[in-house]
């Protein structure tokens, strides 16, 4: 039996070895191929285990790191998209290489550097989620930065490189509005607790009444515009929907899935720590202004998109910014359930960028008004676009339903049926923006040819766990052994904040 130090420092190790020993090119692409299911499912084999070892009641705290139901529900997520990157990842990249509109066919030997430079970004994510110090969490999430950027430049193509540059900027301008906020908090740390334990979260979480309300509140500011920018949350969003566009459908899936929660994540653990000192509503406010502000302007880019994965770069608009708003209400049943969202998200939204990615290699374009007949001509395909898109609508019995319903009944029962009622008719219009172009692409005659069927069974069972994994889980989520215990859990961590 592994003690917990023993199975983090495994999880943060493996994926360092691995991303080594791609960029090297060692052995042929079989090789690098397995080797990568082999990292991440012994990656996912230790995140089980640490689910199975640790009582939310005594969370660990160990060197910089610390172990909290919060974290390792975040950890959980980004495991499981890792494992599922890696089981997918063999088949896009051959077809990436001999189909027409694969990029990779143009060069040799670049599946040691995406992956290494995957594992490398999914290595980053993890630290955001482990490390138990605001100014480490901050250089975590640059980290991330830097590296994310490098897989949306991949195709090396003009409007890559465009993306890739908007999203460099944006973010890092983004990230040192935090950096300035991380730096108010810690003078209003030694200001009111002096400069022992910089930054420490354990120590500012139990003492953040004593902070400056004043200065809080203007660190909180600075903190959310940063942390906010790099979720995606309007009208911070602007390198979201290019970002998610150019990168390989691969990198798409992690960016939106597990990316932007360790923002929201990161913007947690400050709220938790601030909360103390300037009140619920402050931070409240906020946070239910922005997430509806953020559902209501992706509706009409919907609407009017022709890019297929544009249009689900604003659909994952609308997810963050219910979350946003579900954390805002700061009540029981809709933390808990933003915490599911996360990751009922997390799975259909990877399912839909890799099924997104294998049509534009199917028809040799993006254009969603140039694509008609998938149903005649690649069924498989077009069934998990379809149930991928009811997934993320959050249509019953897909997971994002249970989610959705309960982050809106919060609400109501937050008392506030006004922003229930905006916030469902928001999401009414998504559904239909959506709807009008998934479904027209899945019926009607075939106006272009297609290269077939490619999605193979491997990948159709992973992707059709993906999808009724998250349905599974929601549905029955209080009958699920450990898993429904954690996110009470982290739940009643973010709730601290909550004098």
């Amino acid at each position: 039996m592994f003690t917990i130090p023993e199975l983090v420092y495994t999880i943060l190790a493996l994926p360092v070895v691995f991303s080594i020993l791609s960029a090297m090119n060692i052995g042929s692409n079989t090789v690098l191929h397995w080797l990568n299911r082999l990292t991440a499912t012994a990656v996912a084999v230790a995140a089980a285990q640490l689910l199975l070892s640790f009582d939310p009641a005594e969370p660990a705290a160990f060197g910089y790191f610390y172990l909290d139901a919060l974290g390792l529900w975040m950890l959980l997520i980004v495991t499981v998209l890792y494992l599922a990157f890696a089981w997918t990842s063999k088949a896009y990249l051959d077809r990436d290489t001999n189909i027409r509109y694969g990029y990779l066919r143009r060069f040799g030997r670049l599946e040691g550097r995406f992956y290494a430079l995957s594992h490398l970004f999914v290595w980053t994510m993890m630290l955001v989620v482990l490390v138990d110090n605001l100014g480490l969490m901050w250089v975590a999430i640059e980290a991330t930065t830097l590296v994310s950027a490098l897989l949306v430049a991949f195709k090396f193509t003009k409007t890559s490189l465009e993306a890739a540059w908007k999203y460099v900027m944006v973010c890092t301008v983004g990230i040192c509005l935090a950096l300035l906020g991380t730096i108010l908090l810690y003078y209003a740390q030694i200001l009111a607790l002096g400069g022992a334990q910089a930054l420490d979260w354990q120590y500012l979480a139990a003492n953040g009444s004593a902070l400056n309300p004043a200065l809080a509140k203007v660190a909180f500011c600075f903190l959310f515009v940063g942390y906010g920018t790099k979720v995606g949350l309007a009208p911070m969003h602007a390198w979201l929907p290019d970002a998610h566009s150019e990168a390989p459908a691969l990198t798409s899936g992690l960016l939106s899935g597990s990316l932007c929660i360790c923002a929201i994540y990161v913007l947690l653990r400050n709220v938790i720590i601030i909360m103390p000192a300037v009140g619920m509503d402050f931070i409240s406010s906020l946070f239910l202004f922005f997430g509806l502000l953020t559902i209501a302007l992706a509706i009409p880019f919907v609407v009017v998109q022709r890019d297929i994965k544009r249009m689900l770069a604003y659909s994952s608009m609308e997810n963050f910014g219910l979350m946003a708003a579900g954390f805002g209400l700061f009540i029981p049943v809709a933390v808990e359930a933003s915490l599911l969202h996360m990751l009922n998200h997390a799975l259909v939204k990877y399912a839909l960028f890799y099924t997104a990615g294998t049509i534009m290699e199917a028809y040799g374009t993006k254009n969603m008004m140039r694509i008609h007949g998938m149903f005649q001509q690649a069924p498989r395909t077009a069934l998990f676009w379809l149930l991928g898109i009811v997934g993320i609508l959050g249509m019953p019995p897909m997971g994002i339903f249970f989610s959705k319903f309960y982050i809106l009944a919060g609400f109501f029962q937050g008392g506030q049926p006004g922003l229930g009622i905006l916030a469902l008719i928001l999401l009414a219009g998504m559904l239909i923006g959506i709807l009008y172009h998934a479904l027209r692409m899945l019926g009607g005659k075939p106006s272009r040819k297609s290269a077939g069927e490619l999605i193979g069974r491997l990948d159709a069972v992973v992707l059709m766990v993906l999808l009724l994994g998250s349905g599974v889980v929601s549905g029955l989520l209080p009958e699920v052994p450990y898993v429904g215990p954690l996110i009470t859990a982290a739940a009643q961590i973010v709730l601290g904040g909550i004098s």
